[in-house]
């Protein structure tokens, strides 16, 4: 596998194992970014193949980058700790991988 995966998350430890896990599978990994103000400006300064985003980012969500990526028709999928968060009803068509992962 290869690609550009982008990865916005803001719990430290998360971030960096899934970072592990998509380098080892073979993404070059963008990131990772802990707030969609960070994760806009990257995908401003390049377009990625992919993204994983944790739903919550310390008092605000990743909405914002989700609807960045769903308009220019990149896949992307959510971490979530809390599985009420599947109220983002714009994109419940989406996967959702609950935390801890």
């Amino acid at each position: 596998m290869s690609g550009r995966v982008l990865l916005v998350e803001d719990e430290f430890l998360i971030a960096m194992d899934v970072r592990r896990q998509l380098e080892g599978a073979g993404y070059a990994v963008v990131g990772p970014v802990a707030s969609a103000d960070q994760a806009l400006d990257l995908l401003g300064a390049g377009p990625v193949d992919a993204a994983v985003l944790d739903m919550n980012l310390r008092g605000s969500t990743s909405l914002p980058v989700a609807e960045r990526l769903a308009a220019a028709g990149t896949p992307f999928l959510f971490l979530s700790g809390n599985d009420a968060n599947r109220a983002l009803a714009a994109f419940a068509d989406r996967t959702v991988i609950t935390k801890p992962i």
